[in-house]
């Protein structure tokens, strides 16, 4: 399975928090081919709003686009995570991805 395919699964089926430790390095398949951060402005910028989205995600689950917690409004970024995964999930590498379902499949 394609890793952009494979995220968007897990996603759906309420494992949003495996692919916010891959983007926050937090996974123990992150290897040195996960990059973490692109170098690049806009993927970047879209790297920080997909971790920002699978925080509320993690948290919230997908039915939701805002909450009240802590005094604060909180927000999902759908859009910006669907352009970091059309853009394949820049800083994620297939490999690491990949060990990781083969040992937690979907």
């Amino acid at each position: 399975m394609e890793k952009v395919e494979a995220i968007r699964k897990l996603i759906s089926v309420g494992r949003a928090k495996d692919i916010l430790d891959f983007a926050e390095g937090e996974s123990s398949y992150i290897s040195e081919r996960s990059l973490g951060a692109p170098q690049e402005q806009e993927l970047r910028r879209l790297w920080v709003l997909a971790v920002h989205h699978l925080r509320f995600v993690s948290e919230f689950g997908v039915s939701s686009s805002r909450e009240y917690k802590g005094g604060k409004y909180l927000t999902a970024f759908p859009e910006a995570f669907d352009q970091w995964l059309q853009a394949g999930a820049p800083g994620i590498s297939n490999e690491d991805f990949n060990a990781f379902l083969k040992d937690h499949p979907l």
